[in-house]
Order: C-alpha cells, then sequence, then structure tokens
C-alpha cells in the first residue's frame, strides 16, 4: 500500500534506539504505533507493516525477528491462517499466532465452554462457561494483539461450510478430536490447495504432521468403511491433560510459520510422534 504523506517522518521521530545483543533496532512502541494509525487513517497492522519495511519493528515483534527477520514478520501481518477448532490445541494455537503476529485469524468452533475444559483451554475460565469458545478466544485475542484481525465463526466445520472458510487461508490448523472430521478437513484443504497442519493427542503422547495438496496425510491412518465411532480420538479413552494439547499447538504453529515464509524442514510426508511418559520421540514414515 501507498504510505500516507508524512507517516515515515512520524514513525521516524517516534522510533527509539534498541540494543538486542549485537543487533540494533529502531522501534516503536505500542502507543506510537497507535498514535500514526489514528493519525492517518490506517489500522495498527498497516502501520506495524510498513514499519517493518522501511527498518523499524514494532517493540511487540522485536523478539521475534532474530528468528523471521523483518520481511518474514511483516509477511506474517499479512498472511491468514484459519485454525478449526477452539478447544485445548485451538486456544493455545490461536495465542501463539496472535504472539507470532499472524495477520488474520479465522475460528470455528460451533461449542460453548463447560467445566471439563477448565483443565486445559487456554481461554476457558468461571466467568467463560457458556460462554461461545470462539467469542471468548476472540476477546481474548485482540487483547494480546490490536494488530491481528480475528474473525470467528460459531458454525460446525464441514464439507458443506469447509471451502468458504479455507478460501484465502496460507494454512489451516487442525484443532479437531475426531478422525472423520479430519478426513473431511483433509480433502477439502486439497480441493482449496491449502497446506494443513494436523495435530492429536491422547493421554500423554501426540502426533503432528503437515500436509500438502495431493499427499496421502491421514487417509492410510483407517480403512475404508469405518464408522465414525471407530475413528473418535483416543484422547476420550487416555484423558485429555493439560500439557499435551500445548505441546501440540507450539510443534503446529512452528510448522505453519515455516509454511508461510518458506523457511526451515515441515513435517511433510512424516509424522512426528511424541509419548512424554516414557520419552518415546518417532519420526513415522506416511
Amino acid at each position: 500500500m501507498e504510505e500516507p504523506g508524512g507517516l515515515l517522518t512520524s514513525l521516524q521521530s517516534s522510533a527509539v534506539d534498541r540494543d538486542e545483543g549485537d543487533v540494533h533496532f529502531r522501534c516503536l512502541s505500542i502507543d506510537a504505533v497507535a498514535e500514526a494509525a489514528g493519525k492517518h487513517g490506517l489500522t495498527t497492522r498497516e502501520v506495524s507493516v510498513i514499519a517493518l519495511e522501511h527498518g523499524m519493528v514494532p517493540l511487540r515483534y522485536v523478539k521475534n525477528i532474530g528468528t523471521v527477520g523483518l520481511a518474514g514478520q511483516a509477511r506474517l501481518l499479512g498472511s491468514r491462517a484459519l485454525v478449526v477448532g477452539a478447544g485445548g490445541i485451538g486456544g493455545a494455537a490461536c495465542e501463539l499466532l496472535a504472539r507470532m503476529g499472524l495477520g488474520t485469524i479465522v475460528l470455528v468452533d460451533p461449542d460453548t465452554f463447560d467445566e471439563t475444559n477448565l483443565n486445559r483451554q487456554n481461554f476457558c475460565c468461571g466467568a467463560a462457561i457458556g460462554r461461545p469458545k470462539v467469542d471468548v478466544v476472540a476477546d481474548r485475542l485482540l487483547e494480546i494483539n490490536c494488530d491481528v484481525d480475528v474473525i470467528s465463526r460459531r458454525m460446525s466445520a464441514d464439507s458443506n461450510t469447509l471451502p468458504t472458510l479455507i478460501s484465502g487461508a496460507d494454512v489451516v490448523i487442525d484443532a479437531l478430536d475426531s478422525l472423520d472430521d479430519r478426513l473431511t478437513l483433509q480433502k477439502a484443504c486439497a480441493a482449496a490447495g491449502a497446506v494443513m497442519v494436523h495435530g492429536a493427542i491422547a493421554g500423554t503422547s501426540l502426533q503432528v504432521t503437515t500436509i500438502y495438496p495431493g499427499d496421502t496425510g491421514l487417509e492410510g491412518f483407517v480403512p475404508a468403511g469405518e464408522t465414525d465411532e471407530r475413528t473418535r480420538g483416543i484422547e476420550l479413552e487416555t484423558g485429555n491433560p493439560s500439557t499435551t494439547p500445548v505441546l501440540s499447538a507450539v510443534f503446529q504453529v512452528e510448522e505453519a510459520v515455516k509454511v508461510i515464509l518458506g523457511i526451515g524442514t515441515t513435517l511433510r510426508g512424516k509424522m512426528l510422534y511424541l509419548d512424554m511418559e516414557d520419552w518415546t520421540l518417532e519420526f513415522i514414515d506416511l
């Protein structure tokens, strides 16, 4: 976008010097970004992107830059992620994406918080019981990072709704709890040309993989003709502790960032399996 006249001069006059180790930055406070946005009729995200493109770093992102760089941070701010499921994995993934500065997060979940969610779901508290998960998470994400545009959809993600939900997404986070639903999501992602980052938990164990369009992915896990009763998540039997969903979300968001920025090595074609009970760690070829 074209910078409004005087914006860069305003930002440069507000920037402060900061050293992170041996690296020198010109940084902008939250207040400076907000003031510039209001003065020039922009969103704070637009101001943050313009600042990054001209070598200035909003302080909220300065600890990210050593990993993703200025151009990478600007690209994250211009990206869109779909998170399907706002439970243990989904809520944690949303928070991490917001803190990384993922510009648009579309969050889909039909449910409300209940007391059984209190042990593990990031934004579940007493005051949230009975409220739609997507609304609670969206409110909190906006408190964490005003640069992030959160689009909440209280609905089921199925073969009818997914094409529209996936449209425009740079990456899709699978935070579902049924293999049938995950297979439906994988097929919809393949049809839309979107990359899906799968994660699932079972007690102290988890699995994560990244599935590109055309990959076999999860389709080899269940024989044809299996019913939903046979393919429900094993976590129904092994429990959902507070730790495992968060760890799955960590791996999935790391994969999502690599997919968006085209850096590092993703888990494409292999499944990461980790069991924290005995620290079993395996990479399984798919």
